[in-house]
């Protein structure tokens, strides 16, 4: 953000006459932008106080005071999904956010998510595309591509961005599950085979890593293995001891 005191090092690379035009014109945008900064701060105050249906009106009440806002936009977008209030009208503000700031990947991925919610998986694929070109590091949209290809069955695909993903969270054992799965149906089943191992391993998925394991040896003609495997996720009956006689 630019503060009125960085127009020292303006004045003393400028003329005069250009640097009071300028503090002029600097001073006026501050102006007009400060009252609307100090309503979205209301308003986002308003949604951490659980008050979202009077920060959601306060939004929208921006977005007309000031239309070409993008964070406002961005802000409206990313609230009504929360709320699941109108995807489409989420999807709207979205777009008109990533047409006033293109170069800005969350206006990109926050239309997607609302597109995906709306049920246009190919135009969220897209629009995620683009965040992540503008933003490599940005986990939430690899997250997000990661689960549409799947649910798409484009395994492959779906195969790259899980990888991509578990670099930047090694320790998520649902995504490793999820690469495991879609691993198995691109027909990397050695690779498929190797995730679930270690997954069965860790405690917390050990038994639906397993169950997947089994699934996938079966369907590979490995019964025997597959029927061990199975049996060591029986839980041993108990033995029960035999009651002494009643003494009645």
């Amino acid at each position: 953000m630019f503060h009125l005191h960085d127009l020292t090092e303006v004045r003393r690379q400028a003329p005069d006459p250009w640097y009071g035009t300028c503090v002029v014109s600097l001073v006026l945008v501050v102006l007009a932008a400060a009252p609307h900064q100090a309503q979205l701060s209301e308003a986002l105050a308003l949604e951490k106080s659980g008050r979202d249906g009077l920060a959601l009106e306060r939004l929208e009440a921006l977005s007309v005071l000031d239309p070409t806002w993008e964070t406002s936009r961005m802000e409206l977008a990313r609230l009504r999904l929360k709320l699941g209030a109108d995807a489409e009208r989420a999807g709207w503000h979205a777009d008109i956010a990533r047409s006033l700031s293109p170069e800005n990947p969350r206006a990109h991925y926050l239309f997607a998510l609302a597109e995906d919610e709306a049920g246009r998986a190919e135009s969220a694929i897209r629009a995620l595309e683009v965040a992540l070109t503008l933003r490599a590091e940005f986990p939430d949209a690899r997250l997000r591509l990661a689960t549409i290809l799947s649910a798409q069955r484009r395994w492959r695909e779906a195969v790259a961005q899980w990888r991509l993903y578990l670099a930047t969270a090694p320790t998520a054992t649902g995504a490793r599950l999820q690469l495991a799965l879609a691993l198995d149906r691109a027909g990397e089943l050695k690779a498929a085979e190797r995730e679930l191992r270690a997954l069965s391993k860790l405690d917390a998925v050990r038994v639906v890593a397993t169950r997947r394991l089994i699934d996938l040896l079966e369907h590979s003609h490995r019964a025997s293995e597959a029927a061990a495997l199975r049996r060591s996720l029986e839980v041993p009956g108990r033995v029960l001891r035999p009651l002494k006689p009643s003494g009645r």
